[in-house]
């Protein structure tokens, strides 16, 4: 299920409010619609588990990021409702102001929405694994197959890798988990983005590799580097130093949140000769002479 709705929205909340103001605001709202001050009042319930979740991710600075990063439905995609609830203080907050046993009296002991054992049998019927793409792969996109085995035989899958992916993030293919009790859990797929040869990336950001002679980092020219979108001829200015970047701005990894693309940085290096020739080592001599 797609959840678009806005956790600070739900809370009342601004993106720069405190924590200890969104904790005050939890309780505030929590006093209101708790199931124990709303017996049968099932309107009242449903609102109670969505500000408990929304408290749940902006009380947590890492999921907080997360969220702030990617918006509600990739969030989503990365956490499952277990993740959302896993260590935080919702049970020790409700407990302290005398609700009792806490989230348990309304999710059967289960952190998440749905409660009691048919929450707790769905979480059992999801999948994890892991898939393994390139790093071309994870900036521009890719479609992958991915075979699944059960007790009927073989399923073969096509998953869509979005583009700008990043390390970890995690993809919820619904309804291709386990089957029980017509029900069926999701599979959630980890993504691990295999090193490259020549290329590496950092946030949005792709940085490769060129090396250039001597001549052209003091004469200035031009020099070919491999990219994730193929080998392209790059200017070289005069006098450049190495481990100076050369800045290529929209050509990195897709953001995931905000449109646009991060860049492509070409990251420089010098070509030494090994075994110089005659002519080279003359002409050197005479550069060596004049200061160079």
């Amino acid at each position: 299920m797609k959840k678009n709705y806005d956790y600070y929205e739900i809370l009342g909340v601004e993106r720069t409010t405190t924590p200890d103001e969104i904790k005050l605001r939890y309780r505030k709202l929590a006093k209101q619609y708790h199931p124990d001050k709303n017996p049968g009042n099932k309107e009242a319930e449903e609102k109670f588990k969505k500000i408990s979740e929304a408290y749940a991710v902006l009380s947590d600075p890492e999921k907080k990021k997360k969220y702030d990063m990617f918006g509600s439905e990739k969030f989503h995609q990365q956490y499952t409702q277990e993740d959302i609830f896993r260590g935080t203080s919702i049970n020790d907050i409700l407990r302290d102001m005398g609700f009792g046993g806490g989230m348990g009296n309304v999710f059967g002991g289960f952190g998440g929405f749905g409660g009691g054992a048919g929450a707790a049998s769905m979480q059992n019927l999801d999948i994890s694994s892991k898939i393994t793409i390139s790093l071309e792969e994870s900036v521009l996109g890719a479609e992958k197959k991915v075979s699944l085995q059960d007790g009927k035989g073989t399923e073969t899958i096509t998953v869509k890798i979005p583009p700008g992916i990043t390390e970890g993030a995690n993809l919820r293919l619904a309804g291709k988990g386990r089957e029980a009790m017509r029900n069926k859990g999701d599979l959630y797929l980890e993504v691990h983005i295999a090193p490259h040869p020549t290329l590496r990336r950092e946030g949005d950001d792709i940085i490769a590799h060129a090396e250039v002679n001597i001549s052209t980092a003091v004469l200035g020219g031009s020099a070919e580097v491999n990219t994730v979108e193929g080998v392209r001829t790059i200017k070289i200015p005069a006098g450049i130093q190495p481990g100076q970047k050369i800045r290529i701005k929209g050509h990195g990894a897709k953001k995931l949140k905000g449109g646009g693309s991060g860049d492509l940085y070409i990251e420089i290096g010098m070509r030494i000769p090994k075994n110089p020739t005659t002519a080279q080592q003359k002409l050197l001599e005479q550069l060596k002479a004049e200061g160079l």
